[in-house]
């Protein structure tokens, strides 16, 4: 009865020893394969599965697929150029982003004044506290708006197409973009995610920033 007790009481321990022997010697499972890429001078991986890779690749750029609102990889089928707003086969909205070098002159003036002369006079505020402008029909940018943090853009802004009446049945976009550390980030989302745009903005530049290699 005792030895019985004994082998009862070190059962546990040995498990734990087991347990841990198989933990330690188990395959790792392979990482994801990386992706470099040099834009403006710089040195920028990303794993493959946010990288959507078009039939002709372009110097100092990069396209990225993710998920919204998340940021997790969705280039699944990098050959495939899905329009924004479309959904994955999970249902989970996609973001697209491009990188590319910032302008070498700086856009000096805030969204607002550039495009001040294609703006109708009226503003309203709208999702996630941002500031509506309607774009004149005899503009360049008819049947978009656009989208402004106040006083003027400068942190984010976006244009975004109108809903169509009727619907024509593609996804409408919204298209921003801002500069981080000499890149230049376009995103197009679907306009759902406005209200988000604090949010998209600061995924999209840590993903930027996180990309860098040393």
């Amino acid at each position: 009865m005792r030895k019985t007790l004994l082998i009862l009481g070190l059962a546990p321990s040995v498990l734990m020893i087991v347990g841990l022997a198989v933990w330690r010697f188990w395959p790792a499972p392979p990482p994801s394969e990386t992706l470099t890429f040099d834009i403006g001078g710089q040195r920028l991986r990303f794993a493959s599965p946010y990288v959507r890779l078009p039939e002709t690749i372009e110097p100092d750029r990069v396209d990225l697929v993710v998920r919204a609102p998340d940021f997790a990889p969705a280039a699944a089928t990098p050959a495939r150029l899905p329009a924004a707003g479309e959904v994955d086969d999970k249902g989970r909205t996609q973001i697209f982003l491009t990188l590319t070098p910032a302008p070498k002159l700086d856009r000096n003036a805030p969204p607002a004044e550039r495009y001040a002369p294609f703006l109708a006079p009226e503003a309203q505020v709208t999702e996630g506290g941002l500031l509506r402008r309607r774009f004149e029909d005899n503009s360049p940018y008819a049947g978009e708006e656009l989208y402004l943090s106040p006083p003027d853009g400068e942190v984010f802004f976006a244009r975004c197409q109108r809903p169509r009446i009727p619907s024509d049945g593609l996804p409408d976009a919204c298209l921003s973009e801002f500069g981080a550390d000499g890149l230049m980030i376009q995103m197009r989302f679907d306009p759902v995610w406005l209200a988000d745009w604090q949010h998209l903005r600061a995924n999209a530049l840590q993903l930027a920033h996180s990309a860098k290699a040393p």
